[in-house]
């Protein structure tokens, strides 16, 4: 386990394993890099970064409230972009597939793609906002991390939901059929990316890439094959 020894900021815990195209996997909320232990097999040809934000796994887990912000998600998957140091496909599960939305609609510059597991683009609407920071606050206690920790997940704008067609590099997306939060976004998600692939699995909950890892791991393998050093990406819609 290699420690990032940022001195301006706690340090968050990163590993990297195999060669080939530069893929980073980003954990969902109380979660951590071991998320991501059935589905890396499948990966095999591909140089893999998976991280701990903060107040998950083995990184830090301060317990000063003003420690956490989604804002210092999104740094440290920055941090983690600038690590590898050349081109790379975020695959992000829950929190870290909004966060990996997020680098998208903001700057594409290092980004071949994007896998977006059991994620959304989150609201446009500041009601339906609240209700899902509502939700995030009545969840701490019901994770293995921090309680100001769940500060990481609470959103303030609708900055992703309203750009969505600036994401200008193949996507994909997976969804299982039981993981009912996710079923409103994967299909707005279709129509708005165009170019989207979507990967819909049966019998699936919430962590459908540990449950399902034998169908969910070889179709990201094919996607990230699929992707040419310049991908021409189609018109966008009404243009």
């Amino acid at each position: 386990m290699s420690i990032d020894q940022d001195e301006a900021k706690d340090p968050v815990a990163f590993t990297k394993t195999g060669e080939g195209p530069a893929v980073i996997l980003s954990h969902g909320l109380g979660d951590s890099a071991e998320t991501w232990t059935e589905l890396l097999p499948h990966l095999e040809g591909c140089e893999c970064w998976t991280w701990d934000m903060l107040g998950h796994g083995a990184s830090p887990k301060p317990t000063d409230d003003g420690a956490y912000s989604m804002q210092r998600a999104i740094d440290d998957l920055e941090g983690m972009i600038e690590r590898v140091g050349r081109d790379v496909v975020l695959i992000g599960h829950s929190l870290g597939g909004y966060l990996s939305q997020h680098r998208a609609v903001r700057d594409l510059a290092n980004l071949r793609g994007l896998v977006l597991i059991a994620t959304g683009p989150g609201y446009r609407d500041p009601e339906r906002r609240e209700e899902w920071n509502s939700y995030v606050h009545k969840a701490a206690g019901t994770f293995d991390i921090p309680a100001p920790a769940m500060k990481l997940a609470l959103q303030h704008d609708e900055l992703v939901m309203n750009n969505l067609e600036a994401i200008r590099v193949p996507v994909m997306q997976v969804l299982g059929s039981r993981d009912k939060q996710y079923h409103i976004a994967f299909e707005l998600m279709k129509k708005r990316l165009p170019w989207l692939a979507s990967l819909w699995v049966d019998d699936a909950g919430h962590h459908v890439h540990r449950s399902h890892a034998d169908i969910v791991g070889p179709a990201i393998r094919r996607f990230i094959e699929g992707l040419g050093a310049d991908v021409e990406m189609p018109p966008r819609p009404g243009r």
